[in-house]
């Protein structure tokens, strides 16, 4: 009892969950220290929060006999290598255990493995090879990553909307049985853009599932899937990438050719690989440049500069998309700086000046303004209005 009235007292104290693992968990005092709380009790570590940084603090200042017997998990959260290890973890289990869910949704921003899990886990029921692992060699895995297997099917947008014709032929491919093995797996991007009558039509198929059956819904924005379809899925949420993990990967990935801004693309991804690999192609770093350096230089009296930012924004809708989110960044930053005044804390390292120069003229009240007229853009064109009305409208109220 005095054990656990001392684990209390010290939740009590504690201003800051800095992590936990399997059954510790680090805690962050109202006065600076940091306490690792187990099973066996409490422990004050002999360091500060900015410490806890890479993997060496670990064998610094945790002492031998509290160690976590979880395998390098607790140091891993502190270096930045966690992915998406807990989310596979669930699938793994349940389908050691025979007890996969008959609908998943898997959501988080685009480009941090969604897809590449529900794969996996299409390998991990039809894979030949015996270990609890996919082997990528057999004939199954070789279909998977082919898009040819006949019991794995994936149901993509056909232009901007997954449609109910959609649906009706999926479910007529359902009624028949498997071909191989003995589950279906039926993968669907972009759940969110199922019109209304396609998610109606899927819900029967939710409702009254056919047998051998799982169906995984991927979504960036899970709002936009119906809550029917939601409420009976078991949802698994993926986290965003942490920006050593993505320098890695950008790292391994494209070897001698990597580009030498690798730390400035991992942090302007938010976490996303997919959006890092965008970042490495020719120019988009330029274009960003040239877009934000415009935006900040924007005059309240030009009408001139208003329909030359306009007309950087372009007419493609994702593009025009994926520049309001460099603006929100933006301007999250300019909000930061007129906080902190820290360059620590800010994503758009190579563009400081500007930056500093903005939020010092700019108020804190007009800052956020700003980021609510973006938000608001950024909905409008999702629902398809004419982008470069959108984007003259948004300009001039960015200019006053």
């Amino acid at each position: 009892q005095s054990k656990d009235l001392a684990l209390e007292q010290e939740k009590d104290k504690a201003q800051m969950y800095l992590g936990t693992a399997g059954t510790m968990l680090l805690l962050l005092n109202a006065d600076g220290t940091v306490v690792l709380i187990n099973k066996k009790g409490c422990e004050i570590l002999e360091c500060s929060k900015e410490d806890i940084v890479g993997e060496k603090w670990f064998d610094e200042f945790v002492p031998e006999r509290i160690r976590p017997k979880v395998k390098d998990t607790f140091r891993k959260l502190f270096a930045g290598e966690i992915s998406q290890d807990k989310q596979i973890e669930i699938l793994q289990n349940a389908l050691r255990e025979n007890t996969l869910a008959h609908a998943y949704l898997f959501t988080g921003v685009s480009g941090i493995g969604k897809m590449t899990v529900a794969r996996s886990l299409a390998k991990l029921i039809h894979c030949k090879n015996d270990s609890d692992d996919f082997c990528d060699c057999c004939i199954p895995c070789k279909q998977i990553i082919g898009n040819t297997h006949p019991d794995t099917l994936i149901i993509e947008p056909e232009g901007n909307t997954i449609k109910i014709s959609q649906i009706r032929q999926l479910q007529e491919q359902l009624a028949f049985t498997v071909y191989e093995g003995n589950k279906k797996v039926v993968i669907f991007d972009k759940a969110d853009r199922l019109t209304i009558q396609a998610a109606n039509c899927l819900l029967k198929t939710l409702e009254e599932p056919p047998p051998h059956t799982i169906l995984i819904l991927l979504t960036s924005i899970p709002y936009r899937v119906p809550s029917t379809i939601r409420s009976r899925c078991q949802r698994l949420m993926f986290k965003p990438l942490s920006e050593r993990l993505i320098e890695e990967l950008l790292q391994d990935k494209l070897g001698n050719q990597a580009p030498p801004e690798l730390q400035l693309i991992a942090s302007l991804a938010g976490g996303s690989f997919g959006n890092a690999l965008r970042w490495t192609e020719n120019d988009v770093l330029l274009e960003r440049q040239v877009f934000l350096e415009a935006v900040s230089n924007l005059d309240t009296s030009s009408l001139a500069a208003v329909i030359e930012c306009a007309s950087l924004l372009g007419d493609d809708k994702e593009v025009v998309l994926e520049k309001l989110d460099m603006l929100l960044v933006w301007l999250r930053d300019c909000a930061v700086a007129k906080l902190a005044n820290h360059s620590h804390y800010l994503i758009n390292k190579d563009l400081l000046p500007a930056v500093h120069t903005v939020s010092f003229f700019a108020s804190w009240t007009d800052l956020l303004r700003k980021i609510e007229v973006v938000k608001e853009t950024q909905r409008a064109v999702q629902e398809n209005v004419n982008i470069r009305l959108a984007a003259e409208a948004l300009f001039l109220r960015l200019s006053h």
